[in-house]
């Protein structure tokens, strides 16, 4: 064990940073659009596999096994801890069992960024190595997924470790087990989205490449990554174990009933639409990715001849194959959202990063002082938009001001803004808090109705800020339901999709606007009359 700690010492430290890196305010940040939904999943999984009811674990076509497995696990581990169950749902449970899921999902990404660094620190050296996933940690984008109890974060993050050992198998062919790891992130990634099935294709691709010269050489490898693959795809997901048909049959629903053939309708460029088109993910690439990576890739455009000396050239092909032919199935669905992006923002990262390290070295002096205005100016984003990682959008392009109004923000922004905003309206208007468990229904139909906070939001703002409405004594409404509607106070829509006018129910009347970093983003109604 001693001896593993010292041949492994950078990547378990890097591993640790990531994870401290995470632990700010994690849980008390975010709850995004589809967590409740993955939270239920998880225990029904979970019970499933407790139970041996193996038919429970096909919870999603996603699938979304690993995600379910992380937050299986974390239930169980807050269980024996707390000595509690969560299913009691009390305000302050929900705050710590989202602590400890998203957690579990961070360790899970520090983990496999740690076997990535290994094969990073093969490559460039443990320098670059080092500086290539510090960079990539603190991309704004990737750093608001990997704080999330979802999909993307993961799948990315295993996809980047399969291409990496990929890659590092092709410089020593003998080295099957590097081929191994590879299948066996792949099938990770699989496990937890569909999309990630793009790595069989390319990987075949990647090995009939290097077996050219003779095609038939390349067939055997490409066997075994795909067995690797498939076995790694059906261990880890007991429904495959009992149920295989009704497993693959809702895989396939998924990609080719919701992903490919259902829109998605979102705000682009101000305007309701269910396909923003061919151009979407440039625009996304555009506003998601930070200022260094887009001013690094016109960098690594420019000078790629001598940043990239003959050894490396394959490694940026390689690259560029995957984020040319992931950028195609990325358009060819109608349905598209901006994290869908995120593999493609983390590959170009790592040659985007490349062309600043190779500009850096050109400066005299000790090697690593050099590089510390590089971390510091990727880190001041972090630091600056903690924790509302989600509102980033690129200032070269506008930045927060511009981007709400040609990328409609899918998960909410601005949560601490909004509470604090209400927060101060309790103590201006009187109201009292009402604590505990008490339901909105008792509220609203008691005397105190009129006495207590009550706000209304869309459906998909209402599930991502009504746990923190309840912490300061507060309610939260969707704004559709009209029983509870009409005896609701307040009314919130965003800036970039105003529908307060077409309200027919009540009136409203304008009351203020919140904002975000100066930028205004909601607009606060008061319920006028019936």
């Amino acid at each position: 064990m001693i001896k593993f700690i010292k041949n492994h010492l950078l990547e378990i430290l890097f591993a640790l940073l990531f994870i401290a890196s995470r632990l700010p305010d994690l849980g008390n940040d975010t709850f995004n659009t589809d967590v409740w939904k993955w939270k239920a999943r998880s225990y029904d999984f979970g019970t499933g596999v407790f139970t041996w009811d193996l038919e429970k674990t096909i919870q999603k076509y996603h699938p979304g096994v690993t995600l379910m497995w992380l937050g299986t696990a974390a239930i169980k581990v807050y269980n024996f801890y707390s000595e509690s169950n969560p299913a009691e749902n009390s305000v302050a449970m929900i705050f710590q069992l989202h602590f400890v899921q998203k957690l579990f999902v961070v360790t899970a990404i520090a983990v496999t960024l740690g076997l990535s660094l290994f094969v990073l620190k093969k490559l460039f050296g443990a320098r670059k190595a080092l500086l290539l996933v510090t960079l990539l940690s603190l991309e704004p984008f990737y750093l608001a997924l990997t704080r999330e109890f979802h999909l993307e974060g993961l799948m990315s993050t295993f996809m980047l470790a399969s291409f990496l050992w990929l890659y590092y198998y092709t410089l020593d062919m003998g080295k099957k087990k590097r081929l191994v790891v590879s299948a066996v992130f792949a099938g990770l990634a699989f496990l937890t989205k569909t999309s990630a099935l793009f790595m069989f294709p390319y990987a075949g691709l990647i090995l009939l490449i290097e077996g050219r010269k003779n095609i038939v050489t390349a067939l055997p490898k490409i066997g075994l990554w795909l067995l690797i693959f498939l076995a790694t795809f059906t261990a880890f997901w007991p429904a495959m174990w009992a149920f295989p048909g009704q497993a693959l049959a809702a895989l396939y629903r998924g990609v080719s009933e919701i992903g490919i053939e259902r829109e998605h309708v979102q705000f682009y460029f101000g305007k309701l639409v269910e396909d923003p088109g061919f151009f979407y993910y440039f625009v996304v690439l555009g506003l998601r990715s930070s200022y260094l990576l887009i001013l690094g890739l016109i960098g690594t455009a420019i000078f790629w001849k001598k940043i990239f000396v003959e050894g490396q050239r394959k490694f940026l092909l390689y690259v560029l194959l995957f984020v040319g032919f992931y950028f195609a199935q990325l358009i060819i669905p109608s349905k598209k959202l901006d994290r869908y992006i995120l593999p493609n923002i983390m590959m170009l990262s790592l040659i985007t990063s490349l062309f600043w390290i190779w500009l850096l070295e050109k400066i005299k002096g000790r090697s690593f002082l050099k590089f510390i205005p590089l971390v510091i100016a990727t880190a001041i984003p972090a630091f600056y938009l903690h924790p509302d990682y989600m509102s980033y959008y690129n200032p070269m392009f506008g930045g927060l001001k511009t981007g709400i109004n040609v990328l409609e923000p899918k998960w909410l922004i601005g949560e601490r803004q909004v509470i604090n905003f209400f927060e101060k309206k309790m103590t201006e208007d009187g109201l009292n808090p009402v604590y505990g468990n008490t339901s909105l229904e008792k509220v609203l139909s008691g005397s105190e109705a009129g006495n207590a906070l009550t706000v209304a939001f869309q459906e998909k703002y209402y599930t991502q800020i009504h746990p923190f409405f309840r912490v300061i004594g507060g309610y939260a409404v969707i704004e559709d339901l009209t029983p509870f509607a009409v005896k609701t106070k307040y009314f919130v829509y965003p800036v970039w999709g105003d529908i307060s006018g077409e309200e027919k129910r009540f009136g409203l009347k304008y009351v203020d606007s919140i904002y975000l970093r100066g930028v205004e983003v909601y607009k606060v109604y008061e319920r006028t009359s019936l």
